[in-house]
């Protein structure tokens, strides 16, 4: 045994193109993406922004306009696949997700959500756990919007 913490990895098929699957991820996340329950500011998260592009910012901005690190999209190929950094303003402790978007056919796709590097924390047991959770209720609120 190696020590190594598995990777989280959820799995959805869409009635979708992967395209539309792409932008709802990161174009739409605001009006998916749980920020009450989901997020640094609780209560006072205002609005989460995905910059869909290499070397563009996840964050979310509270209700004084004050803007909290999520993370920072690593590559970025439109319509198939997006590698971002999870920090919540930790960069020490920083995971990765890695999202692949897989046409099936020209309106479905899979959905392949992968989160990476739970060994990079001290606490990565209690928080790969927690994140495992996380994720099904995160992924739900999206295919629960996606049209």
């Amino acid at each position: 045994m190696t020590g190594t913490l598995d990777p989280i990895v959820k799995r959805l098929e869409l009635e979708v193109s992967a395209s539309r699957a792409f932008e709802h991820f990161t174009q739409s996340i605001a009006h998916w993406w749980p920020l009450s329950s989901h997020s640094l500011s609780g209560e006072y998260a205002r609005q989460v922004v995905f910059e869909a592009q290499t070397g563009g910012r996840i964050y979310e901005i509270d209700n004084l306009g004050r803007e909290r690190e999520w993370g920072i999209v690593h590559e970025c190929e439109t319509d198939s696949f997006l590698a971002f950094s999870w920090v919540l303003e930790r960069p020490d402790l920083a995971t990765e997700v890695q999202v692949h978007f897989e046409s099936v056919t020209q309106n479905s796709c899979i959905l392949t959500l992968e989160h990476v590097g739970w060994d990079r924390r001290p606490d990565g047991v209690e928080w790969r756990g927690n994140y495992n959770a996380g994720w099904d209720s995160v992924l739900s609120q999206y295919s629960k919007t996606l049209d």
